[in-house]
């Protein structure tokens, strides 16, 4: 008996604390953005956030911006995630991804907010951290 409930247990613990589908969807939506930046094709990366809340000039201004000024990205890595739940009329999740995003000058500290939106997760903003005293010599 005490077995049993030991699992129980364990199950309602690891069941809280685990990433659900919908986490694991706004995983895959930043791992494509990172995929088409590598590529170099920032028109399908710009596909991925929200059109009401990004202008299309800005967001091309700002990554150009972080890549001439701290390199192209070599490899990124999931560091903190969480999720946001509004249960109600209009019930919505929100999800903060942040990732340590490794690029050839210096590295950088990246957070995403992604929200559902019909079928699909879009990112709704970006926020980007680097430390000028870090850049590597070039």
């Amino acid at each position: 008996m005490k077995k049993f409930i030991l699992i129980i247990i364990s199950f309602l613990f690891f069941g809280c604390v685990s990433k659900d589908n919908e986490i694991l969807e706004a995983e895959k939506t930043i791992q494509n953005f990172y995929t088409f930046l590598k590529q170099h094709n920032k028109e399908d990366a710009f596909k991925l956030f929200d059109p009401r809340e990004t202008d299309k000039e800005k967001f091309d201004f700002i990554y150009d911006k972080v890549e001439n000024e701290n390199g192209s990205i070599v490899d990124f890595k999931l560091v903190g995630w969480q999720k946001t739940t509004a249960i109600g009329t209009g019930s919505q999740s929100e999800y903060l991804l942040t990732y340590d995003v490794i690029r050839s000058i210096s590295n950088t500290k990246e957070s995403f907010l992604l929200q559902k939106i019909n079928d699909s997760i879009k990112i709704q903003k970006t926020k980007i951290d680097f430390d000028l005293s870090q850049k590597k010599p070039q």
